[in-house]
């Protein structure tokens, strides 16, 4: 259903709408028209997901200069779960915005066909008959439209992937990525069969890493990723077209071009229209000056179970020392106290013999 919230025009993919759904997305706008914060809270299975996202995704159609909508999860699942449900929300404005366009079209062909065969003074009210007509037609075909969303016969996802027709996906050319970490990216045989993700991040690192890539340069048995390689050979080649892309489309598009999928989503994130990606992203400094210090100050944050902020807060500042770490720490220090002595000692004869 699409309806008229304070002026904005809201695509909502279902065919109606809870009281409370209808506040939660006010208080979202009155948010947004603001520039604040807000902490909303609403029980769990009453369609918090799709009222974020119908909300946001219509105030980003109708205020094109607000920036980014960056949708923070906790776990993967949830990830592909919001990645779905946006999926739906694009497909169905994308739809309303063609049927639109043909009535539109139609009755500009209406219009011009009746100014030929009708008198100067029957024009005004042939207009507005003909208007009526076409707006009942579609909203007739509205009610008759079949719905597509959920998984295809073939066990493939709907609304997922690239979305050339009808203007892109959501019907404006967006582009809506999720980002997590090489784990569940990695498109790499001999990576992925490292057990934890310590040995993912290693492994690929070792293929990927600067002085890894020059040494294979003149060392032939240096092995070096490909799709690593054919991300870098690409250029500014390596763009990707609108759609909604989840980890599963993106690994499947890596593939299809032959480019690292982990990489290849880094580097888009700054033309995403969306980006769905972990806490971690956004909260842990080690982390979030790899991604977030380059999105736009003017996007919308969103913070999906936010009561797990503090507990991701403390994980990310948080510091282990153990006896070992301490024992290490010890030794590297004799070694740096015993080299700081030795120049000291090497730089005052040299400074003896000179003058």
């Amino acid at each position: 259903m699409r309806f008229n919230l304070e002026g904005l025009e809201v695509f909502f993919p279902y065919d109606r709408i809870y009281l409370e759904q209808y506040q939660y997305m006010r208080s979202i706008k009155q948010t947004l028209d603001a520039g604040g914060h807000c902490l909303l809270e609403m029980p769990t299975g009453t369609g918090k997901t799709v009222c974020l996202l119908s909300l946001i995704t219509s105030y980003q159609l109708a205020h094109p200069n607000c920036g980014k909508l960056v949708y923070c999860t906790r776990t993967v699942p949830e990830m592909n779960s919001v990645m779905e449900e946006l999926g739906t929300v694009f497909s169905y404005r994308s739809e309303q915005l063609r049927l639109d366009r043909e009535a539109a079209a139609a009755a500009d062909a209406s219009n011009t066909q009746q100014a030929e065969d009708v008198t100067m003074m029957d024009v005004e009210e042939s207009a507005k008959s003909s208007t009526t007509n076409n707006n009942t037609e579609h909203q007739q075909e509205v009610r008759k439209r079949k719905r597509i969303y959920g998984p295809k016969k073939n066990g493939q996802k709907e609304n997922m992937g690239p979305i050339p027709h009808d203007g892109g996906a959501g019907g404006s050319g967006a582009l809506a990525l999720c980002l997590s970490s090489r784990r569940n990216m990695c498109i790499h045989e001999r990576v992925l069969r490292e057990s934890d993700r310590e040995g993912i991040d290693a492994a690929c690192r070792s293929m990927t890493a600067p002085w890894a890539l020059e040494r294979a340069k003149t060392d032939q048995t240096v092995e070096t990723c490909q799709y690593f390689d054919g991300f870098q050979a690409a250029g500014e080649a390596t763009s990707m077209p609108s759609g909604v892309y989840d980890l599963e489309e993106l690994k499947k598009w890596g593939k299809g071009k032959n480019w690292c999928p982990y990489y290849l989503t880094r580097q888009a994130i700054n033309h995403a229209t969306v980006l769905v990606f972990n806490y971690q992203y956004m909260l842990d400094p080690k982390v979030a000056k790899m991604v977030s210090k380059e999105l736009e100050s003017e996007s919308i944050i969103v913070f999906d179970e936010a009561h797990n902020i503090d507990s991701v807060c403390i994980e990310a500042l948080s510091v282990t020392v153990n006896d070992r770490n301490l024992d290490q720490a010890t030794r590297s220090l004799g070694r740096l106290s015993s080299e700081v002595s030795r120049m000291k000692a090497s730089d005052s004869e040299r400074l003896q013999r000179e003058y």
